[in-house]
């Protein structure tokens, strides 16, 4: 017989490191591909203004995001330096 487990709230902390650590990669695949795109609208525009205007809007806004991402991520890390404090672990104590 199978019998299933249920989860711990100690558990969480666990599924938030292991989301974290998704997440980040993912954001700049996200980022890569939004460049392709944008990269891809430009090039495709033609004589269309309104087309080459969406395609470097797209580019700006993924260059943005991109730069935006891994500043956070240096000011997490600059902080957890300088502090000693672990911020980017996550721990939950009853």
């Amino acid at each position: 017989m199978n019998q299933s487990v249920a989860p711990k709230l100690s558990d969480l902390s666990i599924y938030l490191s292991h989301l974290l650590q998704a997440l980040v990669p993912l954001t700049g695949f996200l980022a890569f591909i939004m460049i392709l795109v944008g990269g891809f609208q430009i090039l495709t525009a033609g004589s269309n203004p309104e087309n080459l205007e969406k395609g470097k809007k797209t580019l700006t806004y993924a260059i943005i995001g991109l730069a935006l991402i891994v500043l956070s991520w240096l000011i997490l890390k600059t902080i957890a330096y300088l502090t000693g404090a672990h911020i980017l672990q996550f721990k939950i104590t009853l």
